[in-house]
């Protein structure tokens, strides 16, 4: 027994956005597609009885679909129990035109609230009182008692009703639950619950970062084409903030120490179940983030895990950019309508490791890194960028032996080097040495991933070895460096993510002289990037996509951040994969800046690449 419910093919007024209930409309060109669609995703079952409504985009919806059974013949109903919410003085109306009349919060209650009926219509408690009593004494019968197949094409409230009615939703959430149309909905009666009969299929694996860690992959597979055509990948940090979204990892000591994603996999099959991947969907990212959150309604994705749903987004990008034969770049360009005039970003370059990086733990500061000036190509940057990562590593031999050319996550170098000042003095001989100026060719960034040198209790930073500083003598601390080392413009995570004033003390005082950047403080998350606007915490953003969980979300960080005209920073994380899909990003959305770690790791330099490989598309395409 098979009880498969579909929402009709897209019609006339669907395409234009108005209110249809009562009023009979065929569908539209595209409607007929997704119901010709549809008859070869159903084309495995055989129904004896199909249901519609009396309106006639149903039942046409329904002909098409049964059209392909030469070998029986199904009942076919309509009956008007199954029509469409009567939509009252609102049918006919433009939603959006409704929506400037009444506002947000009374359109929303007229379009989907429960008990809220639109002036002269009905409330969706008085369709489930008529889908219901028709499904019960109509249709459950043949599916329980006589073991047949049934298909129901209905309408979307018609269909919301049901889902209520059958305990698959309750009214209160049943508002936010979307039903596209021509997507069939395969439904459980046994075991109550739902699933979607998709075109796609997203696939998890369980992958290798840069450290050796397990994470998760995603992969769309096809059915139609009968192969893969997108994946995604989630990086990990080794330092995270307590904003961030869960990593969900399995914690069985004896699979990878802990760190497998098995659970995170299993994951995604309860995503194939619950979203709707079918052509329409998949090109359009902000749906499925939408979709994924819907799933994941928990504020740190504790149910499907950020990693999992960072993993499923950049799939679902990936997959449309290559659906629509585009770039990954243009296709969030165009999908966030963001300005087509692509810039490349500048590398921000991590070249001495220290913090949770470095090898003697006595170098507080995280990150030593550089970046060059920007009216210059992208391939000359990447020739200074290496130039200079290669004097570095003679001068690091030279002055501390051989075990000085170690590397870290990031690729940056991790010599015995025991303070801020020395480790930028030696780089500004690289920069010397490579016959670059600094503060003119090249600049100076810190990532201090203060948090991690921050004592709660004392309040007090460590920020160097037995030198302990409070936040004011720690800002003066920063402002000293800054005024010795003029090529220093960038400073990150200087303060604990919550010692905001501290933030806000400091930006007052430097905001117009360096970037003052917030990892940690922000987690690419609206909400505290909103309250650090009103506060001035920071000017600019450091995005990592899996510190939020979806690119979609990470996008919306990022406007808040131009509309002030502060700068974002798109960025890797010390787990990373091979994937180079932040570089488009950051392209896209039009970032100045993405930090992506040395020339020297495979996953490094998979990012540097892509850059190059971008820069030559442009010349070719955009002239």
């Amino acid at each position: 027994m098979v009880l498969i419910v579909l929402r009709h093919g897209e019609t006339h007024w669907n395409k234009q956005n108005i209110f249809t209930g009562l009023t009979d409309i065929s569908l539209s060109e595209n409607g007929i597609r997704e119901a010709n669609n549809t008859r070869e995703l159903l084309a495995k079952y055989t129904f004896s009885h199909v249901f519609t409504s009396n309106l006639k985009r149903t039942i046409e919806t329904a002909n098409i679909i049964t059209s392909s059974y030469k070998f029986y013949t199904s009942t076919t109903v309509n009956v008007p129990e199954f029509n469409e919410r009567d939509y009252g003085d609102l049918t006919g109306k433009n939603k959006d035109a409704i929506k400037s009349k009444y506002g947000d919060k009374l359109f929303h209650e007229f379009r989907r609230s429960y008990l809220t009926a639109p002036p002269h219509g009905e409330n969706l408690d008085d369709v489930k009182l008529r889908v219901g009593t028709y499904f019960d004494k109509n249709i459950l019968p043949l599916i329980l008692q006589r073991n047949e197949n049934v298909l129901i094409v209905a309408h979307g409230n018609s269909l919301r009703a049901l889902f209520v009615h059958m305990n698959l939703k309750t009214p209160e959430n049943i508002e936010n639950f979307e039903i596209s149309t021509g997507v069939p909905i395969h439904i459980d009666i046994l075991k109550s619950k739902f699933t979607y009969e998709n075109n796609y299929e997203l696939v998890g694996s369980q992958i290798l970062d840069s450290r050796g860690f397990p994470t998760i992959e995603v992969q769309c597979f096809d059915h139609k084409l009968n192969k893969f055509i997108g994946k995604g990948s989630s990086p990990s940090g080794a330092s995270c903030g307590v904003n961030e979204v869960l990593e969900l990892r399995d914690g069985d000591l004896n699979c990878y120490n802990g760190k497998s994603v098995y659970n995170a996999i299993n994951n995604v099959s309860l995503i194939n179940e619950q979203m709707i991947l079918n052509v329409k969907n998949i090109t359009d990212l902000k749906t499925c983030d939408s979709q994924l959150n819907a799933i994941d309604n928990t504020n740190l994705k504790t149910i499907l895990g950020g990693n999992t749903t960072t993993a499923v987004s950049f799939c679902i990008a990936d997959t449309a950019s290559k659906l629509l034969n585009i770039e990954l770049f243009e296709y969030i360009a165009k999908m966030y309508k963001f300005d087509n005039k692509y810039q490349l970003p500048t590398p921000f370059v991590n070249i001495i490791n220290g913090g949770k990086h470095s090898i003697t733990g006595d170098l507080k500061i995280q990150e030593f890194m550089i970046f060059t000036k920007e009216n210059i190509n992208i391939t000359k940057q990447i020739q200074m960028i290496c130039e200079i990562y290669y004097k570095l590593k003679q001068i690091l031999i030279q002055k501390y032996g051989e075990q000085a050319k170690s590397i870290g996550d990031e690729g940056g170098f991790c010599p015995p080097i025991y303070n801020t000042e020395e480790a930028l003095q030696v780089i500004t001989e690289a920069i010397k040495a490579a016959n670059y100026v600094p503060n003119d060719d090249v600049f100076l960034a810190l990532d201090c991933a203060a948090s991690e040198f921050y004592d709660k209790n004392t309040q007090l930073y460590e920020i160097e070895k037995n030198t302990f500083l409070n936040r004011d003598e720690l800002i003066e601390y920063y402002e000293n460096i800054m005024f010795k080392y003029p090529a220093l413009k960038s400073i990150e995570d200087a303060f604990d993510e919550k010692d905001y004033a501290a933030w806000t003390s400091f930006t007052n005082r430097n905001s117009s002289k360096i970037m003052i950047v917030g990892d940690d403080l922000f987690t690419t998350n609206k909400k505290l990037i909103s309250q650090g606007l009103e506060n001035n915490w920071a000017n600019t953003l450091l995005l990592k996509v899996n510190q939020i969980g979806t690119i979609s979300e990470a996008i919306e960080s990022a406007s808040l951040m131009f509309a002030e005209n502060n700068n974002v920073i798109v960025s890797h994380r010390s787990g990373e994969t091979n994937h180079a899909y932040i570089i488009d990003l950051a392209v896209g959305i039009g970032a100045k800046y993405v930090k992506i770690g040395s020339p020297c790791r495979g996953e490094r330099v998979a990012k540097f690449n892509r850059l190059i490989e971008i820069e030559q598309y442009l010349k070719y395409t955009y002239i």
